[in-house]
């Protein structure tokens, strides 16, 4: 797996096409996970280690606070890429 930096642009960031090629995955900071490398370049994304990539996922959701009591106050959220 590959792990890229690249903003959303919304409609049309990734088709269904370049999905079936290879899966695009989103999470958070804007990382993105997939081994289609044509729709990396046509989006500019920048690839990342994966150390990296979880770094910046950690950065994003640290100290955030979620509605609906999920997670508990002094619970610890963690994302894990694949």
């Amino acid at each position: 797996m590959k792990y890229f930096i690249a903003a959303n642009t919304g409609k049309g960031f990734i088709t269904h096409q370049e999905n079936e090629v290879a899966h695009v995955s989103g999470w958070p900071a804007e990382v993105w996970v997939t081994e289609n490398d044509v729709w990396a370049a046509r989006v500019g994304a920048v690839e990342k280690t994966k150390a990296e990539a979880q770094a910046l996922i950690d950065a994003a959701i640290a100290g955030k606070v979620y509605l609906e009591g999920h997670p508990q106050e002094g619970e610890q959220v963690v994302v894990i890429l694949p």
